[in-house]
C-alpha cells in the first residue's frame, strides 16, 4: 500500500481495534473523529485495507478487523499498553500516558519486553484494558451507560482508551476512583453527579467508562 504509510495503516488498525472493544464495530464517523481526518479519507483508506484482507465491512453497521487484521495489530496494542503502564507509573495522567505511548510503542521489542518485566508483567493497562498476550484479563465492570437512574458506582477503567472520549471524561472530573451517580437518562446521554457537580455525558462517552457498583 504505497500511498498510505505503514504507521498510518497501524493507526487505522489500532483505532478499529479500540472501537470494537467498546462498540463491537468501528464506524467511519468514529474513526474520523479519533484520527482527526475527513470521513472521505477514512473511507478511501479502509477500502484499501479491505482489499488487503485486514478489515471487513457490513452495510449499516461498520468495519471489523479480520483475523489477519487482528494478527497485525495485536503486537502493537500490546506494546502500546505496556508503554502506557510505564508512563502512568512515571506520573503521567491517563490521557498523557495514552498520547505519549504512541511515541514509544515502536521501540525495539527487547526494550518493551524489559519494561513489561520491570513492571511486574501486568495484564492490564492503566485504563483497565487487557494487554494482548497476557491471558484473559477483563475488568468485572459495567459501562456507565448501562446504569439505571439513581444508581451509584465507582469508575474503574476506560474501555478502548479512545482519545476523544477519554479527554471528555477527564475534563468532566471522571477518573479512576471517581464516584458517580446517574441522575437522568435520555436516548443521547446521561446526566450524572460526580465530585458534587452535575455533568452531561454523551452515550458514546458513557459507553467507554467502566464502573462497579457497591456489592458487585
Amino acid at each position: 500500500m504505497r500511498e498510505v504509510r505503514r504507521v498510518a495503516v497501524e493507526d487505522y488498525l489500532s483505532t478499529i481495534y479500540r472501537l470494537e472493544e467498546v462498540f463491537g464495530v468501528a464506524r467511519t464517523v468514529d474513526i474520523s473523529a479519533e484520527l482527526g481526518v475527513k470521513p472521505a479519507t477514512v473511507t478511501k483508506v479502509l477500502r484499501k485495507l479491505s482489499e488487503q484482507g485486514y478489515v471487513t465491512w457490513s452495510r449499516f453497521r461498520g468495519f471489523k478487523l479480520t483475523e489477519a487484521g487482528l494478527r497485525a495489530v495485536r503486537p502493537l496494542i500490546r506494546n502500546h499498553r505496556i508503554c502506557e503502564h510505564f508512563l502512568h507509573v512515571l506520573g503521567f495522567n491517563l490521557l498523557e500516558a495514552h498520547v505519549y505511548a504512541h511515541y514509544m510503542e515502536h521501540l525495539p521489542q527487547v526494550i518493551i519486553d524489559g519494561i513489561h518485566r520491570f513492571l511486574g508483567s501486568p495484564k492490564l493497562c492503566p485504563h483497565g484494558n487487557p494487554i494482548p498476550g497476557e491471558g484473559v484479563a477483563e475488568l468485572r465492570a459495567r459501562p456507565l451507560k448501562d446504569l439505571g437512574v439513581g444508581e451509584e458506582a465507582t469508575v474503574v477503567g476506560f474501555r478502548g482508551e479512545l482519545r476523544t472520549y477519554l479527554a471528555e471524561a477527564l475534563e468532566r472530573g471522571l477518573t479512576i476512583g471517581s464516584r458517580v451517580k446517574v441522575l437522568a437518562k435520555t436516548k443521547g446521554g446521561l446526566m450524572v453527579e460526580v465530585g458534587g457537580r452535575e455533568q452531561y455525558l454523551s452515550m458514546k462517552v458513557a459507553a467507554t467508562i467502566m464502573t462497579v457498583t457497591p456489592g458487585s
